[in-house]
């Protein structure tokens, strides 16, 4: 009975379901947790007794009401699956041309860094320090010193 399943949370496997007045199937839990399955009376307020099984007509269209659902369920699972799927997808497609990017990038440089003009311990490339300081203090530039080996024209 693959059509078989608790109306509230799908669930298919488990050995204790219940079918309500109301024509509700409910596992265990679901149950416990609150469809109040109505008693219907007699004249006189006792419990009216139970009708026998209902005809086949009755059971085809109980069946099929529960397929209907169960099938329902699925396709919207299925419909959330594929819109994260579609999410993911997109994501990839970003990192993958932010790689490819970046993987252009890298060959380039390394290019730049192995072509003839490239001067590799020369000064003129060497990214000099910046002293940064704070707004508040001044800065006054101090004279270049002569080193003695240094020869003065």
């Amino acid at each position: 009975m693959d059509w078989f399943h608790c109306n509230r949370c799908f669930r298919q496997e488990g050995a204790s379901f219940a079918v309500t007045s109301c024509g509700h199937v409910l596992c265990a839990t679901c149950g416990a947790a609150g469809e109040e399955e109505e008693e219907e009376e007699d004249e006189e307020g006792r419990p009216a007794p139970r009708q026998p099984h209902a005809s086949s007509p009755q059971v085809w269209r109980f069946q099929r009401a529960q397929t209907d659902m169960l099938l329902a369920s699925h396709k919207e699972k299925t419909r959330r699956a594929r819109a994260a799927l579609e999410e993911t997808r997109h994501v990839l497609d970003s990192r993958n041309r932010e790689l490819e990017a970046l993987r252009r990038e890298n060959g380039e440089l390394r290019r730049a860094q192995l072509s003839p003009g490239w001067r590799g311990g020369s000064r003129s490339s060497t990214p000099r320090p910046v002293g940064v300081t704070s707004p508040a203090q001044t800065v006054t530039p101090q004279p270049r010193r002569q080193l003695s080996s240094q020869v003065v024209r």
